[in-house]
């Protein structure tokens, strides 16, 4: 019964929707269920029908009550104080028959961002509602506040932070993402500019009032120091965990924006946490195409797009900050904030509608975001070719936070490539070289800089046939701390050297 009365109304069992008898008047719970589908993803108000666990009973309407509650309803929806916005057209509320009964219809569409916060009442931090799996809710103050901010189309991250001048951006993050910038963009003008000139053209500073400069938000973020950042954001807080099933193990590895030994802003962040998160990714021992090795796949490339997309689309205002956590092969990237755009269109690609698309754009100078919104689609898709399981995202209106959860696993055979393992057999048969095989790990890094001037993770991993590059690190790390290797170069550059000090 309950299945052919959706199907009567076109409407899916999991389509948000709202029943109510209305027996003795139009509902004043009306209003609040039109604010939160409105601030949430929409949804439909069902008058003349009470919702069971497994049924419906439709009572109906009689014509003299559809017309009055139209009335009622269009009366109180265009009253501005009652209802601050209306967002409905008139094809919206319609009478429909239901199992020979009439009842009437309510469809509110999600309202567009210029919209938010739709509220009842003339105080918004009184009156604004949105809803989950457990019904409607009355947002915080924080929630209305940052749904005021979203309102603009002039990027916030642009605005410029007066009462700070450029010594609060930390010169190293500079430094390393100009040596980024620069091996990827060679020829770029931009690589002969001062720092200054170089940070202007990122839009990371700006001229303040006084005519001197300043950072923008998207600066301040991007290369400021955390102590900093904080005077500005004072939840601003990026957390990094690996953690595992024994209870009895806080974490294995941490790192966050509060330690101090370190810039504490969100490039570094992506920097340092880039390189762990996908150590569990199992790539086949080493293959090759074309004559060019493969070490990276489309996995690589789509974790670190997550990353960056929760660091565009945060909200710094927002409670809890950004935390990224591992157990194993099991990853969650959460951030405060949710997405701009409806679900269909964020699932769908192409419309991102990023909250600080400066940071995106000077992401993409470096090769890491979309700004075309197509990262979702990005990690949809290396997944699917994997056939690893689905990517789930979580939109949490009630914590205002977007959640990521992904599972890696084993890389499949990549066509085309061939596996270097079987070449260097064939090499080291030939040339009287298999006598690598007896080595131990130590050894076989120390042979391989005999005849090389650095060594990489992913070459150590490769030569010392670890499964994952968190092996191949800890090797390198112990080599370090014993004085054998140094390292050099940071990133994606960092090479190994022989420490030629001892």
């Amino acid at each position: 019964m309950k299945d052919n009365i959706l199907k009567e109304l076109n409407l899916k069992e999991n389509h948000e929707r709202e029943c109510k008898l209305a027996t003795g008047g139009l509902p004043e719970s009306i209003w609040e269920t039109y604010s939160s589908f409105a601030n949430t993803n929409g949804g439909t108000i069902l008058l003349g029908v009470k919702e069971h666990r497994d049924s419906f009973t439709v009572e109906g309407l009689t014509e003299k009550q559809i017309i009055k509650y139209q009335k009622d309803f269009w009366s109180t929806l265009n009253d501005r104080n009652k209802v601050s916005k209306n967002i409905l057209l008139n094809h919206h509320v319609r009478p429909v028959a239901v199992v020979d009964k009439k009842i009437l219809r309510i469809d509110v569409p999600a309202a567009d961002r210029h919209d938010k916060p739709v509220y009842i009442g003339t105080d918004p931090m009184k009156g604004t509602y949105k809803r989950d799996y457990e019904g409607d809710f009355l947002c915080t103050e924080e929630a209305v506040r940052a749904m005021f901010a979203d309102q603009r189309d002039v990027s916030g991250d642009i605005e410029v932070i007066e009462e700070m001048e450029l010594d609060v951006l930390n010169q190293d993050t500079i430094k390393g993402y100009r040596i980024i910038f620069k091996q990827l963009h060679s020829g770029h003008p931009w690589n002969a500019l001062e720092n200054d000139e170089f940070l202007m053209k990122l839009r990371a500073v700006a001229k303040n009032k006084k005519g001197s400069l300043s950072p923008t938000i998207a600066g301040l973020l991007f290369f400021g120091e955390a102590y900093h950042i904080t005077e500005v954001f004072p939840n601003y807080f990026l957390d990094y965990r690996e953690e595992c099933d024994d209870k009895a193990v806080r974490w294995l590895f941490r790192t966050h924006s509060n330690e101090g030994d370190w810039s504490g802003n969100i490039y570094d962040f992506f920097c340092k946490v880039r390189t762990r998160m996908d150590d569990e990714v199992a790539v086949p021992f080493a293959n090759r195409r074309d004559g060019y090795r493969v070490d990276r796949v489309d996995v690589h490339d789509a974790l670190e797009e997550a990353l960056a997309n929760a660091l565009a689309h945060a909200n710094y205002y927002g409670r809890r900050g950004i935390l990224v956590v591992k157990n194993g092969k099991e990853l969650t990237i959460s951030n405060p904030g949710t997405i701009r755009v409806t679900k269909e269109e964020f699932y769908a690609g192409g419309n991102s509608d990023p909250r600080n698309p400066n940071i995106l754009k000077m992401f993409g100078f470096v090769n890491v975001g979309e700004r075309a919104g197509s990262g979702v689609d990005k990690i949809m898709t290396a997944w699917k070719e994997q056939n690893w399981k689905k990517p789930e995202f979580e939109f949490s209106e009630r914590s205002d936070r977007v959640t990521l959860k992904l599972e890696v696993g084993q890389v499949v055979y990549i066509p085309g490539a061939a596996d270097i393992r079987n070449e260097n057999r064939s090499q080291a048969e030939s040339t009287g070289t298999d006598g690598i095989s007896n080595l131990n790990k130590e050894q076989r890094v120390m042979h391989y800089l005999k005849s090389h001037e650095s060594i990489s993770t992913q070459e150590t991993m490769e030569l010392c046939e670890y499964k994952t590059r968190a092996g191949a690190r800890r090797l390198l790390d112990k080599m370090i701390q014993n004085n054998i290797l140094r390292k050099t170069g940071s990133g994606p550059g960092t090479k190994y050297i022989v420490n030629d000090n001892n």
